[in-house]
């Protein structure tokens, strides 16, 4: 029985298997985190899921999704908060300045919704040989679907590291 490698068909195989082997080779261990963060993002405390998508030498790329749930006013009642951000964190050691950007949905229980813009400067302290992360921010909410406003807000959070130390 004759093979041919170089039929259509089976070039694509080919193809697709060197481009799967070549990416498992490069690829790097992404961190992953779970973060408890008081205030913040969230709005008064969250549960946040992280995880890296890019790392350079000094730079690390995240993304993160978390949970939260609020007391609004009397209008909106409790409100049930998802924050989506990206962030960087800059630094070769365990002392990083980070930057983040992204997009919190709020739905209240009285049916309402809407959304802010948390951003992020901070401090984080990862040390390498360690699982437990630190993060000090300034974490300003901007409202801007129906008018804007800017809360100035901070947070402080603890996470664990699921990855190797």
């Amino acid at each position: 029985m004759t093979v041919y490698l170089f039929m259509p068909m089976n070039r694509f195989r080919v193809l697709i298997a060197l481009v799967l082997f070549s990416c498992t080779g490069l690829s790097q261990e992404k961190k992953r985190y779970a973060f408890f963060e008081l205030a913040g993002s969230g709005g008064v405390g969250s549960l946040n899921y992280e995880q890296s998508f890019l790392q350079k030498e000094k730079t690390q790329f995240t993304w993160r999704a978390g949970l939260s749930f609020a007391p609004i006013d009397k209008n909106n009642g409790m409100g049930i908060v998802l924050p989506f951000m990206a962030n960087a964190a800059f630094g070769a050691s365990k002392h990083k300045l980070e930057f983040g950007l992204g997009q919190a949905l709020t739905v209240t229980t009285k049916g309402n919704w809407f959304i802010l813009a948390p951003a992020l400067l901070g401090y984080r302290y990862e040390n390498p040989d360690k699982k437990i992360v630190y993060r000090v921010s300034y974490t300003p909410l901007i409202s801007w679907l129906f008018d804007f406003q800017v809360q100035q807000w901070g947070g402080l959070s603890i996470g664990y590291k699921f990855t190797k130390p």
